[in-house]
């Protein structure tokens, strides 16, 4: 009897201990400001060890509908841990770049990841979510 119920334990035990290491270390959402002159991105990871080094690497690619190539923008947010932290920590930044754009682009899709990396190694990757989609940058005149 006391076989059976230990069998049992060790396969609850099996399954509950990969769910638990999914839970820890991850980004949970990212998303992009589109403007023709600029955008911006949210990162949001939780559950950060403090003894790890983390950084966020995302990719995302504007389709030019006027002609022009496609523009790829790839970028890392550095992720640093709060000074107050004690234990695993939270982490949410907001980073805006410049862009340049002339003419019209749409996200092309499927496009936009962002990657949680721990130590140099990929944690877990969600796509990014985006506002708008499209953009008319055509010149002022």
């Amino acid at each position: 009897m006391a076989r059976k119920y230990m069998q049992s334990l060790c396969l609850a035990a099996l399954l509950a201990f990969p769910a638990s290491l999914a839970l820890a270390n991850h980004i949970d959402s990212a998303t992009v400001a589109l403007a023709c002159t600029q955008y911006g991105i949210e990162v949001t990871a939780s559950d950060l060890a403090p003894g790890d080094s983390y950084s966020i690497r995302y990719t995302f690619i504007l389709s030019s509908t006027t002609g022009g190539p496609p523009l790829t923008i790839s970028n890392t947010v550095p992720v640093t841990k709060p000074l107050s932290s004690v234990g695993n920590y939270n982490f949410t930044d907001s980073v805006t770049n410049s862009l340049s754009l002339v003419g019209n682009y749409n996200v092309q899709s499927p496009s936009g990841s962002a990657s949680l990396l721990s130590n140099n190694q990929t944690a877990n990757t969600i796509p990014i979510a985006f506002s708008p989609t499209t953009l008319n940058c055509s010149p002022s005149t």
